[in-house]
């Protein structure tokens, strides 16, 4: 092993995406220096309503990877699983065509009926920070308190605010926001605006939601019931229009009950908002290439997809578990990080993941949320029927679920999607 594979992997970011995946490398052994690396503002617990404002849909996979890099067991907030998924709306009859019921597979196991797992953003937030500051505590990574600035690939050298000047072997960009060094060819991303955003805010119901999550495809866009640990709590993820979504996140809460009650078609009780309600602008954005040089992008860094299938951060933890196994198998090899074809399997595999779901996604928010225009619309349905008798020959409900599990390689899903230790194969 050569001295220059002893230069630390870089990771810039300073949202959960960079923690998580600097917790992945560690775990497999890796040199890892995350930049910006002092702790935000303290966010404590006691904000118990505000706290499900917001909330991430985690695959069972994901759960299993987050469990062995010590994640989950400092959630302060409990999950709530999701046991089945109801749709409704009047595209629902498409959805069932094409097998996007997404009902639980009849095997009697109890794990595997679950499809998801509900989380608080903020609890998760503070979960990660949790499991990261021990990681710094026993030396498994080493932090960079200021912010990196700077970062030439061409002699590896990172520079940071406080004028240090690191040499690395790779960096891994997990920002959303594009910094200079990504200003290259390969670091080009196809884009698009929806024009909408997404309403999020918890929910008090009067009937129960027996763990089942609701997906209604209304003619304004896609909007999510999702389970909390409360029987009567719900999570409400409502994709609209921007100018509506901005007012309905202002107006008086009666008028907002009023609209919501009609969204739903009064089909789940009576809905009161227990949170405050916020708005978060829908995007599309995905990466050419995910690998350049000494440069490789994870998480929003490389995709942003529309919410309604809850897969964002799901991709992100694919991404990271996916990268830990490959400069994993590298160094066991006794290949540089940064030698030619060390991230090839990464660059494969996570560029048709995250391009799958970036269209699947894309496809169900124009489609069956009614918003094609008027002259398409015979199209688009004749179209989807032609798609549907194809997606029920290959059983595309039942690979969407899985591919929404383990990505495209659920089938030999990286060590820690498996909550394997990087010494067994």
């Amino acid at each position: 092993m050569g001295a220059a594979q002893e230069r630390p992997i870089i990771i810039y970011g300073t949202g959960s995406t960079a923690r998580v995946t600097a917790l992945a490398l560690a775990k497999a052994r890796l040199p890892v220096l995350l930049a910006d690396a002092a702790p935000g503002p303290t966010q404590h617990a006691a904000a118990q309503a505000e706290d499900w404002q917001s909330v991430l849909a985690l695959s069972p996979a994901a759960k299993t990877m987050l469990e062995a890099l010590g994640v989950w067991q400092e959630l302060d907030r409990p999950s709530a699983p999701i046991c089945d998924m109801a749709v409704y709306g009047d595209r629902a009859a498409y959805a069932a065509d094409l097998g996007l019921g997404f009902a639980p597979p009849e095997t009697g196991d109890a794990a595997v009926a679950i499809l998801a797992h509900i989380v608080c953003r903020a609890a998760l937030d503070r979960a990660i920070e949790s499991a990261l500051k021990s990681a710094l505590a026993a030396g498994r990574i080493n932090g960079h308190g200021a912010p990196l600035t700077a970062f030439d690939k061409t002699t590896s050298e990172a520079q940071f605010a406080d004028g240090d000047i690191v040499t690395a072997t790779l960096l891994i960009d997990c920002a959303r926001k594009a910094a200079s060094w990504r200003q290259f060819n390969n670091a080009r991303m196809l884009h698009h605006d929806y024009r909408a955003g997404a309403l999020v805010c918890a929910l008090e119901s009067d009937t129960a939601h027996g763990n089942q999550a609701i997906q209604i495809f209304t003619p304004d866009g896609p909007l999510a019931l999702l389970p909390l640990p409360d029987p009567h709590g719900r999570a409400l993820i409502w994709s609209v229009p921007q100018a509506r979504a901005t007012a309905l996140a202002a107006v008086d809460t009666p008028v907002f009950s009023h609209e919501l009650q009609k969204a739903t078609d009064r089909q789940f009780g009576r809905l009161t908002p227990i949170t405050r309600r916020a708005v978060q602008p829908l995007t599309l954005a995905l990466a050419e290439h995910y690998v350049d040089e000494k440069l490789c992008l994870v998480g929003e860094a490389a995709h942003i997809i529309h919410p309604l299938a809850g897969q964002g951060f799901n991709l992100a933890l694919r991404d990271g578990a996916q990268l830990a196994e490959a400069l994993y198998e590298a160094r066991r090899l006794g290949l540089a990080f940064d030698a030619p074809g060390a991230l090839d399997s990464y660059q494969k595999l996570r560029r048709a993941d995250g391009g799958v779901m970036a269209a699947t996604t894309h496809f169900l928010a124009a489609v069956f949320s009614g918003q094609a225009k008027p002259l398409t619309r015979p199209l688009a349905q004749a179209g989807l029927a032609l798609f549907g008798q194809a997606a029920k020959r290959v059983g595309l409900g039942d690979r969407l679920r899985r591919q929404a599990d383990g990505g495209l390689s659920h089938d030999a899903p990286p060590r820690l999607m498996r909550g394997h230790d990087f010494e067994k194969n």
